[in-house]
């Protein structure tokens, strides 16, 4: 599989998402190689993020592209990818789909790479042309949502966005309560709770 063909995927991954899917769960990636792609994917994530925060310093001082800043960033791209995955494996299993673990990371891992790309370039037009980058990362929020529905679709076998859409969303609130839970118990305030005490 040389570079060629990654992007006749990434290509096929725009113009027939559903095929892409199908290709890449036809693939059969081991566990292992699937979570060495993901830490690739979240260093190259934070790496581009890094390089934004050197020449765009944020103006509350985080992420400074240096230090524990860039370690927390790293850690919430990895733990919220792995999170999704969990969530759309369980809740689309539990919703009918036939999808295996494997077969929904290995299609999230393909995603978070082409976001990588997305990144990439929007730093580029960002240093060149602002409101391409602007308008690039709106182009690739909509484009992605589209994917992402296909890809779901293709990994249970739902036959339909509709059903898709139906374990996004639920994966989204499955995913907000957990986080919740896990800020109860850590000890984080919870919004609106300041004024009652």
């Amino acid at each position: 599989m040389n570079f060629a063909f990654w992007r006749t995927l990434a290509v096929t991954t725009v113009t027939d998402p559903a095929s892409a899917a199908r290709q890449i769960m036809a693939m059969e990636f081991p566990r292992e190689v699937l979570w060495l792609a993901l830490a690739l994917a979240v260093v190259l994530n934070t790496t581009i993020q890094a390089a934004i925060n050197v020449v765009f310093p944020p103006v509350d001082g985080m992420l400074p592209g240096v230090g524990t800043g860039l370690g927390a960033y790293a850690a919430i791209v990895g733990g919220g990818l792995i999170l999704t995955i969990i969530s759309l494996h369980r809740v689309g299993r539990w919703m009918g789909g036939q999808g295996t673990f494997n077969e929904v990371m290995a299609l999230m891992v393909w995603m978070q790479f082409l976001r990588v790309v997305v990144q990439a370039a929007s730093f580029v037009l960002l240093l060149t042309v602002p409101i391409l980058s602007a308008l690039l990362a709106l182009a690739a929020a909509l484009l992605g949502l589209y994917i992402f529905l296909h890809f779901i679709d293709q990994a249970h076998r739902l036959g339909s966005i509709w059903r898709a859409a139906g374990v996004l969303i639920v994966s989204v609130f499955a995913i907000a309560f957990v986080l919740f839970v896990l800020l109860s118990l850590a000890g984080a305030p919870i919004t609106g709770s300041a004024a009652y005490v």
